[in-house]
């Protein structure tokens, strides 16, 4: 959809900087494509950083320009004018199209022409960037919920593959199998989450939106991982007390015959696997609710 996207903004962008009679569709375009994220935080932080560095980049060529167009002195001047600018007002990320931006204007502006010129360079951005964030909302916007949703819906089966494969395991368990790709999921919630919170924090979600408290269960998954991998390290060959099997045996259709006579690691081993199933039904529970 990224693709598709990034196609209709720069189409769009074009078409509006040919009806607008700006001076470059070139920069439209490319102000359309870079404002193209796959999350709408980074589209709306890319086209920030990108309108506040091409501003600070026209001002100052439009400064260099009036001085001396196209000297390399003021040029290399102006560089450090820029770079010191962004750093001081904390615009770090913007630092490189603000200089490219100065370059642009320095370099081929027409004499008496300097501030059209770099009035457009601004203006050409803008637009770009409304176009791609527009789009970007508009059509199938990536939100994060969804993604952490998906990914929580698909790890939830995960882990309930992971235990059957720990209980019915006669032999010793190797721990990359059942927890391998629970890991790269963890991961993708761990990186997404942080983008989350930053969306709640632009009130991108309206409070009826907000239907699971994903924090939760992020807390529940990180849990209900940690039991998981303890029940991994212990191994097999322990037995299962009553409680355990009968809950066993009705999820995943076994029939395991449960034990009462338990020495101190069966009990361990026990309380882990029956904390990992209670977490999983909760877990189900939020997202069945929720669906």
């Amino acid at each position: 959809m990224r693709t598709i996207k990034t196609s209709i903004a720069v189409t769009i962008s074009i078409t509006l900087a040919y009806i607008l009679k700006l001076n470059s569709p070139f920069f439209v375009g490319v102000a359309a494509i870079i404002a193209m994220q796959d999350n709408l935080v980074d589209s709306y932080r890319m086209g920030r950083n990108r309108v506040l560095g091409t501003i600070l980049g026209a001002v100052v060529g439009l400064l260099g320009s009036l001085i001396s167009a196209g000297n390399p002195i003021i040029i290399g001047i102006g560089i450090i004018i820029v770079i010191h600018l962004c750093n001081k007002l904390g615009w770090n990320k913007s630092i490189s199209i603000a200089s490219i931006v100065f370059i642009s204007i320095t370099l081929n502006v027409e004499e008496g022409s300097e501030l059209y010129y770099s009035l457009n360079r601004i203006l050409d951005t803008i637009v770009g960037i409304v176009v791609a964030v527009i789009v970007n909302f508009i059509i199938s916007p990536p939100l994060t919920k969804d993604k952490i949703y998906s990914i929580s819906i698909n790890i939830i089966d995960e882990f309930s593959q992971a235990i059957k494969t720990i209980v019915v395991s006669e032999g010793a368990i190797k721990k990359s199998s059942p927890l391998k790709e629970i890991e790269d999921k963890l991961g993708a919630i761990n990186k997404e989450y942080p983008i989350l919170m930053k969306e709640i924090d632009i009130k991108l979600y309206r409070k009826d939106l907000c239907d699971i408290n994903l924090q939760h269960s992020k807390e529940l998954i990180k849990k209900l991982y940690n039991n998981i991998n303890i029940l991994v390290e212990m191994g097999s060959g322990f037995n299962i007390d009553l409680e355990n099997c009968k809950i066993l045996n009705k999820i995943y259709d076994l029939e395991i015959i449960g034990s009462d006579n338990l020495n101190n690691l069966d009990m361990v081993y026990n309380y882990h696997l029956k904390t990992s199933l209670e977490i999983l039904e909760e877990l189900r529970e939020i997202f069945e609710m929720s669906s």
